[in-house]
């Protein structure tokens, strides 16, 4: 498939680490249980992940902590990372990315 010059420099740019952090903020939805989501960029690749409420128990002599299953849903092909930066590139803090993302954000009626 052919590339814009664009979504290669943003690939590019993906590639070499800058965009690597935190994508917005995780989110706590809280209810019959607490579910973490969040998103974030660790060596170029984009992840996206939920995990499932904490449970604890008392071992007899301390409180032990055992995490919620945690599912991964990794942006692994170039398809795929462009995907994300155009669903989500307007939370990451780069000019560039932002205007990408927001060429496909659609419009409300």
């Amino acid at each position: 498939m052919r590339r814009s010059n664009e979504e290669k420099r943003l690939l590019t740019k993906l590639e070499s680490g800058i965009l690597d952090g935190m994508v917005g903020d995780e989110k706590v939805y809280h209810g019959y249980k607490d579910v973490y989501c969040g998103k974030y960029i660790k060596n170029g690749e984009p992840v996206s992940y939920r995990e499932g409420e904490a449970t604890r128990f008392f071992n007899g002599k301390e409180n032990e902590r055992i995490p919620g299953k945690r599912n991964e849903e990794r942006y692994d092909t170039d398809d795929r990372k462009l995907e994300f930066l155009q669903r989500y590139g307007w939370l990451i803090d780069d000019p560039e990315v932002r205007a990408y993302s927001a060429k496909f954000k659609s419009k409300k009626k």
